[in-house]
């Protein structure tokens, strides 16, 4: 748990930051593999606010077209669903 200095309290659950390192550490090796550099990832967390306390116990990775500078809208969405 954690104090900002705007006076919100965070709480960050592990598995948030199991799915982060999860996903940088795949798309860091596949990257490696083919030669490339190490890349940018992106993802979503997931929370609520309750008062000053911000709560953020779930995340995912989002797909990244690097060719087109793009996310895919169609995954974040079917993500948000389930």
């Amino acid at each position: 748990m954690s104090t900002s200095s705007s006076g919100l309290t965070f709480k960050l659950h592990p598995l948030v930051i199991v799915n982060i390192s999860d996903h940088y550490t795949r798309v860091k090796s596949q990257s490696a593999a083919q030669g490339n550099a190490a890349p940018r990832v992106f993802g979503c967390v997931i929370g609520v606010q309750r008062g000053r306390t911000v709560e953020i116990f779930n995340s995912f990775e989002l797909l990244y077209d690097a060719s087109t500078e793009t996310l895919d809208r169609a995954f974040l969405d079917k993500k948000q669903e389930q």
